[in-house]
């Protein structure tokens, strides 16, 4: 028996195996894409625009009632021991 003949088997899960290797490249490539310096400025703006609660020394104090990680308590806040 020669021992580089494959089976089917094996050739078929081969030739899967290349197609999905193939079909995630497509994915990919045809992804859109923006250049380094484009998601650069797009990275500052967003940080200069949006607030950053763990960062109270540039935007200042947080209201409790904005603070994103405070623990919201449902109902009277009591809890049961």
């Amino acid at each position: 028996m020669n021992s580089h003949a494959h089976s089917p088997t094996t050739t078929e899960a081969r030739l899967q195996r290349q197609l999905d290797h193939n079909r995630k490249l497509r994915e990919q490539f045809e992804r859109n894409r923006i250049s380094v310096s484009q998601a650069s400025i797009l990275l500052i703006q967003y940080c200069q625009t949006k607030r950053d609660m763990l960062i109270p020394t540039v935007w200042g104090d947080l209201d409790v009632k904005d603070d994103p990680f405070e623990a919201k308590t449902a109902g009277c806040g009591c809890s049961v021991m």
